[in-house]
């Protein structure tokens, strides 16, 4: 009975040994319409968070709507958004969580897209609406930033649809959730307001990276201090 016992237990762990394995390289949302929060496979290096799981965008069909105080509010087709002049970095995008990744990126100055739409001198800040129904404030002062970009390009390839096709805000000495991603609406608003995370969670509404520690995942999450802001490596 003690043998029968013992090979029953073995054969349990081996079928849970197995199924961790498949399980370690199985990601719910890879071949499906949908996007959604992962960690797995490619995404160890670089996590992938949204508020909520959204439909792919397609690219032929999707506009940047371009609302609020402005004397021309207007809609811009990706071939559009591509024209602009280009502004490139490589900076570090750092979590809440903790843990921060790395990437060359490529964009625009949203200084580009004022000279097409004119902000009103009432316009203090931009609200951005996203396909996850994430919605971002930033304020002018912020995107004017020169470390600020609208990016469209990651490590020299159009951004996938994880990190934020077809255009993302990368904001590098602001926490993660200050960079809102896959972009749908940017509105000038006349007062300053609240993100989705600050509405739902204990975050700040500034959201610039305090002094503590930084856990990259380019560098095997080997934890090191930080002193606040931008971390430069």
């Amino acid at each position: 009975m003690t043998r029968i016992f013992l090979g029953v237990l073995g054969g349990v762990a081996t079928f849970f040994k197995s199924s961790n394995t498949a399980f370690a390289g199985f990601n719910f949302w890879r071949s499906s319409e949908y996007v959604g929060k992962t960690r797995d496979g490619i995404y160890e290096k670089f996590y992938i968070q949204y508020y909520k799981p959204f439909k792919r965008i397609k690219g032929d069909s999707w506009t940047l709507k371009i609302t609020g105080l402005c004397e021309h509010p207007q809609d811009l087709s990706l071939a559009e958004i591509n024209t602009l002049p280009i502004k490139s970095q490589v900076s570090r995008i750092k979590c809440v969580e903790c843990w921060s990744a790395k990437a060359a990126w490529s964009g625009f100055s949203l200084s580009e897209l004022e000279k097409r739409v004119k902000p009103s001198p009432e316009a203090v800040g931009v609200l951005f609406r996203c396909a996850d129904t994430y919605v971002e404030y930033l304020a002018l002062e912020d995107l004017h930033h020169a470390r600020t970009l609208l990016a469209h390009t990651m490590n020299g390839q159009p951004l996938t649809d994880e990190h934020g096709f077809p255009l993302r805000v990368i904001i590098p000495y602001k926490y993660g959730y200050k960079s809102p991603k896959a972009i749908l609406e940017i509105e000038f608003v006349s007062e300053a307001g609240r993100g989705t995370w600050n509405r739902i969670g204990p975050y700040s509404v500034d959201g610039t990276i305090l002094p503590g520690y930084d856990h990259p995942l380019d560098r095997g999450k080997k934890r090191r201090r930080i002193t606040g802001g931008e971390i430069f490596d």
